[in-house]
């Protein structure tokens, strides 16, 4: 049985892990992806489904205006390198952290549970591989 304040480093590295995750994928879909202007053109010609993409959704919800949405994907893309290069900087010791909680949380299963544990990564991972394919 671990202690209280492992206890507690393990919730908090947790936590820390999945606002981690969400907040990587929605800078990724927000900053890293196609410019929201190419979408939409591809979109008015016929070429491709873009309902995923972060200026079509505030466009969606705030009812912006095709001046602001230009506006707002000039943002985007001006904040993209420096989005990237900041993931370029931090991925190593976000990959470093996750194989420590995933290798502690492999102590904790038993060898049938390691399996499934493993299968259940390996699926996620798939999924996310062929969701960046999609883009």
């Amino acid at each position: 049985m671990i202690g209280k304040s492992k206890a507690w480093a393990l919730a908090l590295l947790v936590g820390v892990l999945l606002i981690g995750g969400v907040a990587g994928a929605a800078m990724d879909r927000a900053l890293v992806g196609r410019s929201a202007a190419a979408q939409r053109t591809e979109r008015r010609d016929g070429d491709h489904d873009h309902r995923g993409s972060y200026v079509d959704w505030l466009a969606a919800e705030l009812e912006l205006t095709d001046a602001q949405q230009t506006s707002i994907d000039g943002l985007l893309e001006g904040y993209r390198e420096q989005v990237s290069a900041q993931w370029k900087e931090m991925r190593p010791r976000f990959e470093e952290m996750r194989a420590q909680f995933r290798s502690e949380v492999r102590e904790v299963l038993s060898e049938e549970q390691i399996q499934e544990y493993e299968a259940l990564l390996a699926k996620e991972a798939e999924r996310r591989h062929s969701r960046r394919g999609r883009q």
